[in-house]
């Protein structure tokens, strides 16, 4: 330890920046570094940094003790553990088709996989605030690369030394992925135990150390085009959750923002780092907004004790460099910072988690200054805040995640036991009375021309109305924009506002005046899904209405539930659009639990995903036209107006929104296309399934599968939970 120490982790500089700082060659300070500096360039080092004699003879790099959580994570692990263990058992024991494996088992296993994950953490930030170095010092280890530089240029999942796939050898403790493989982009981490893909995606493998080479600008092969790393740590914080490191903003890279944002927007929580010696620089709200708008929400005033935004953090990191770490100055740092954050967020903005949580707008605007925090490894007394504020997080988390998959798993259960119930009604009846059956088919097939008709026609139905509202959107927006992005407008809500002729309140209504368009946009999408959730809703009861007059016929009971078969169908796709939210009230009411169908927590994130781009860019965008101007004078306000119009035109934001519109209501048509598609297929599968049934002539073999459904009643009756 001494002078390198010193001039790495006390000043943060590079041995190129010292030696210029110094008014020396980089040769002269390496020989300083390898112990041949004397009393003179001692004396020239303190008369220069201000530090006495022995702290830069005698650095040490501060070592900060590693996060330790009590380990929470074991129940969740268990009861996985235990209902994976109790399927495979028990499904053993009696012989199921693979068609009663997909109808009553695979939503099981995805209501599993969906819900007990462990937590996310994403260290978020530009990339000069110390994320990978907060990284180390959360895992008591070196293990992420640092430097002073824009650093980190890969998405890096860090995961537990136990979560280590079986495939992995034991001296290689992390694999680099490409980041493309065929026409797919991006390493799905979800896929992380599937040997044959994760082999398919590896580029390099090795020890941590092999991040210095792929993973940083600054390495070697980082021209190899890596997209994505997993690194495998035993640390204590790990055995509650992951965390991802992600490329810091605003490395002049528009690829990297948008990354790092599509990253970011599939964390459980949010570790935004801003330098506290020029704390939320204008783009630092704009990326924070956009962080915000995805991030789940995991308080629920009814059912668990975490206050709203608990798992955002605003970490004011390396706060020692603002006068020493005074508590005082960082305080009002911090307060400055919420009230700036405050002053860009348009009316309404906490609506749709307020409507997910049961927390009022007050709740949500009380608990945004309690979010920002100090760290630095430097002074342990100001990151005590922020160390227990996250490990109450992390210690809460894993119960929380438990008791939802439960939830699921009885939703599930509930769901699908009168479909198992009527099922088992069929095979009874076609033992009994089999002609009953044969004449049902019959009456189907006869009718059957006629239906599929009909059924097109209510397609059609559907889709045109998917056209019309999409239309109606792009010209209602376009008429808002025309009203809103305006010279005449735009000075109008500057006098209104009380905005004064400085730059931080230009730059701030600027900030709200975007939030303000994207949550237009937001709400257009939002009304609009309920009537397509409705016309959805329509053609799925009159499908279900067309199969029962055949079965009313031969007074038997319908066991093909239409509305399960849609809505799985959509969950299996990953494509919502306008069939997210809207449709969610009706797939709770045939108890499809959301682990199966995102619901509207699922689109609110796929709302974020489509519009975060554009924000961000946009954002940027303007920021960049308004920063380039240092006083307005005379008529300030119509030449700000000038400026904020000009800057919307010239970045083409508005069409920017519009095509994000398009692409809504296209994910949305493709949705219902392939959701109505899978629908007649399995239709079609299933009176095969009853032909062959009524067909059967072994009376042994419609037993066993009677017998079957009926193991499969006493096997939800008896999971383990």
């Amino acid at each position: 330890m001494g002078l390198k120490e010193f001039r790495e982790y006390k000043l943060k500089q590079t041995r190129a920046q010292f030696a210029d700082f110094m008014g020396e060659t980089e040769e002269t300070v390496k020989r300083w570094e390898e112990g041949n500096c004397n009393l003179d360039a001692l004396q020239k080092i303190a008369q220069k940094t201000g530090a006495d004699l022995n702290t830069i003879a005698g650095y040490e790099k501060p070592t900060p003790q590693a996060v330790t959580p009590a380990n929470t994570w074991e129940k969740a692990e268990f009861t996985k553990k235990s209902l994976v263990q109790y399927i495979s058992d028990e499904t053993e024991k009696f012989h199921l088709e693979e068609t009663q494996r997909k109808n009553y088992i695979d939503g099981l296993e995805q209501c599993l996989a969906a819900y007990l994950v462990k937590p996310k953490i994403t260290i978020v930030g530009r990339s000069d605030t110390g994320k990978s170095t907060l990284i180390n010092a959360l895992l008591g280890a070196e293990k992420m690369p640092t430097s002073w530089t824009p650093t980190t240029a890969i998405a890096v999942y860090i995961k537990h030394m136990d979560e280590k796939p079986a495939f992995m050898p034991e001296n290689e403790n992390a694999w680099v992925f490409a980041n493309r493989c065929g026409e797919e982009t991006l390493w799905d981490v979800r896929r992380l135990y599937d040997e044959e893909y994760c082999r398919k995606w590896k580029i390099a493998a090795g020890d941590a150390d092999v991040l210095k080479t792929y993973a940083t600008r600054q390495g070697k092969e980082h021209a190899f085009e890596a997209g994505a790393a997993v690194v495998f740590v035993d640390a204590p914080i790990l055995q509650n959750c992951d965390i991802i490191d992600v490329p810091g903003f605003g490395t002049d890279k528009e690829s990297d923002d948008i990354l790092t944002l599509k990253t970011t927007q599939s964390a459980d929580v949010i570790l935004y780092l801003s330098q506290a010696n020029g704390f939320m620089r204008e783009e630092d709200f704009i990326y924070l907004k956009e962080n915000i708008s995805g991030l789940p929400v995991w308080e629920n005033r009814a059912k668990n004790n975490l206050r709203p935004l608990s798992n955002l953090f605003i970490v004011a990191s390396q706060a020692h460099t603002v006068n020493a770490g005074n508590p005082y100055e960082l305080r009002t740092i911090l307060d400055n910072g919420y009230e700036t954050l405050s002053n860009t967020l348009a009316e309404h903005y906490w609506d749709g988690k307020c409507s997910l949580s049961g927390f009022s707008e007050t709740d949500y605007k009380e608990a945004l200054r309690k979010r920002f925090f100090t760290y630095t490894t430097d002074i342990p007394t100001l990151c005590k805040d922020f160390i227990d504020d996250l490990k109450m997080l992390l210690e809460a988390l894993p119960g929380i995640i438990d008791e939802r998959a439960r939830d699921a798993i009885k939703t599930y259960i509930k769901g699908r036991k009168p479909s198992l119930q009527a099922e088992i009604e069929k095979y009874e009846g076609i033992c009994a009375e089999r002609q009953r059956y044969i004449s049902l088919l019959q009456e189907i097939d006869s009718h059957e021309v006629e239906r599929l008709e009909d059924n097109d026609r209510r397609k059609a139905k559907v889709l045109n109305k998917i056209e019309e509202i999409q239309q109606d959107c792009l010209t209602e927006f376009s008429a808002y924009c025309s009203r809103k992005i305006n010279v005449e407008a735009i000075k109008q809500m500057l006098h209104d506002q009380k905005v004064k002729n400085k730059k931080g309140e230009i730059e701030q209504f600027s900030s709200r005046l975007q939030s303000m368009l994207r949550q237009q946009v937001e709400k257009l999408l939002s009304e609009n899904s309920k009537e397509v959730a409705e016309v959805t809703k329509e053609y799925i009861d009159s499908f279900s209405v067309s199969i029962s007059e055949a079965y009313e016929a031969q007074s038997l009971s319908v066991d093909f539930d239409a509305g399960w078969a849609f809505t799985s169908a959509i969950s299996s796709f990953g494509i919502w659009g306008g069939l997210g939210a809207g449709v969610a009230g009706w797939a709770a009411a045939i108890l499809m639990p959301a682990s199966v169908f995102a619901g509207a927590a699922g689109t609110a994130a796929a709302v974020a995903a489509l519009l975060g781009p554009v924000g961000l860019v946009g954002g940027l965008a303007v920021s960049g036209v308004l920063g380039i101007v240092k006083l307005f004078t005379g008529g300030w306000q119509k030449s700000v107006a000038k400026k904020i119009v000009s800057a919307f035109e010239e970045n083409g934001i508005q069409d920017m929104y519009s095509k994000s519109i398009k692409t809504y209501w296209a994910e949305t048509k493709k949705a219902f296309e392939s959701a109505a598609e899978s629908l007649d297929k399995e239709w079609e599968t299933y009176v095969d399934g009853l032909r062959k049934s009524v067909d059967e002539n072994d009376v042994h073999a419609l037993e066993e599968r009677l017998l079957s459904l009926k193991n499969l009643i006493l096997f939800f009756e008896n999971i383990p939970l």
